[in-house]
């Protein structure tokens, strides 16, 4: 064991065992440190879960979606998916073909819903697995109730066609809720490219991975999408989104960061003073440790280590407290890396508050201190 780690030793031995003979001191500083980092969780954390809802709700997937409807005078076909996968930032795009209205192939129902065929990057959002026979459909679960197809085995048809087996059940995703209810035919893009056409593509839907990217993606789709006729092109994206998004996280977030340094510096200039007073109580001791050739160095370490002790169990427990108390009143949880760092801000700043007593502490002349009664 090398020589300064034996040392260290020996100097976190010192300050618990000062901080156990100190029992009421330490037991003030601990409700002292403990209560602020509860006080900071029961605060700024409680706002910073606020803040973690709010921006994943404006990151939902339904507000990242750019939809580009085409008419037919436009000329866009099933080629533009690859076009469009290329952008950076596209986590998704799908090109719906022409509604097709189809009803129960088995009952002739008059009920009918819009049928598509889809051409996509990925086919899991949806929970569509690569189909394994061509010409299979998917229907959500509003259109297999509208269709009397609950449990969704049949087939569907459009009138004079032979029509399309259910293959399963479509999970609608925020960014297709519009078209509901609907029926999609899932083909790959080598299955359509020999027959189709210019015109075949009716809606397009980009998904973007960040909602600051949704009018740069907008801009840059209408481009690759390369319609015949431009002015059959509509394209609609919620550029407010990334506005939005960052009003709420600058407002929440600099509320969060203003109330969380200044009790950090409430807590520093009390453990300073609570630190001052003892030191000022047992300065006797610290003269008579002086006078036995203990360093200035030492006696600024054990003050602060044994401030850092107590207020890392402090921490630990305080925030212990607050979490529980948050959970029990089912209030939304901070998250785990802001605890972590609000404990270590507590750690941090205790210390501070600690350091310049030490500092008074070694600097004592210690002939005079041992004079006092």
């Amino acid at each position: 064991m090398s020589r300064g780690w034996k040392r260290t030793r020996r100097l976190v031995r010192e300050a618990i065992a000062m901080a156990w003979a100190q029992r009421v001191p330490t037991v003030i500083a601990m409700v002292l440190m403990g209560g602020m980092t509860a006080a900071v969780l029961l605060t700024t954390g409680r706002a910073s879960a606020a803040e973690a809802q709010i921006l994943a709700s404006i990151d939902a997937v339904g507000s990242r979606a750019i939809t580009i409807r085409a008419e037919p005078s436009a000329g866009v076909d099933y080629s533009a998916v690859e076009r469009l996968r290329t952008i950076a930032g596209v986590e998704w795009v799908g090109a719906f073909g022409q509604a097709v209205d189809v009803s129960n192939g088995a009952t002739g129902s008059d009920v009918a819903v819009a049928s598509r065929v889809l051409v996509s990057t990925d086919l899991q959002p949806l929970g569509i697995g690569t189909p394994a026979v061509d010409g299979v459909a998917y229907a959500s679960r509003q259109a297999l109730d509208a269709l009397g197809l609950p449990d969704g085995a049949g087939y569907v048809a459009a009138p004079g066609t032979t029509g399309y087996d259910l293959a399963g059940r479509l999970h609608t995703p925020a960014f297709l809720e519009p078209l509901e209810p609907i029926v999609v035919v899932p083909r790959r893009l080598d299955q359509v490219a020999a027959t189709m056409r210019p015109g075949d593509v009716a809606l397009v839907i980009v998904v973007v991975r960040q909602p600051q990217l949704v009018s740069a993606v907008a801009e840059a789709s209408r481009t690759l999408l390369a319609p015949v006729d431009p002015a059959g092109v509509t394209v609609a994206a919620s550029s407010d989104i990334a506005r939005l998004r960052a009003l709420v996280q600058g407002q929440l977030g600099g509320f969060s960061r203003g109330l969380t340094l200044m009790l950090t510096g409430v807590l520093a200039v009390l453990v300073g003073t609570l630190q001052f007073g003892l030191v000022m109580i047992r300065r006797k001791d610290f003269g008579r440790r002086r006078a036995l050739g203990a360093t200035r160095g030492l006696i600024v370490g054990l003050i602060t280590v044994q401030t850092v002790l107590i207020a890392c169990a402090a921490s630990v427990i305080g925030a212990a407290i607050a979490l529980a108390v948050l959970a029990f009143g089912r209030e939304p949880l901070p998250p785990a890396d802001f605890v972590a760092a609000t404990m270590m801000l507590t750690v941090a700043a205790s210390g501070l508050g600690a350091l310049a007593p030490a500092i008074v502490a070694s600097r004592r002349d210690p002939l005079a201190e041992l004079r006092v009664p």
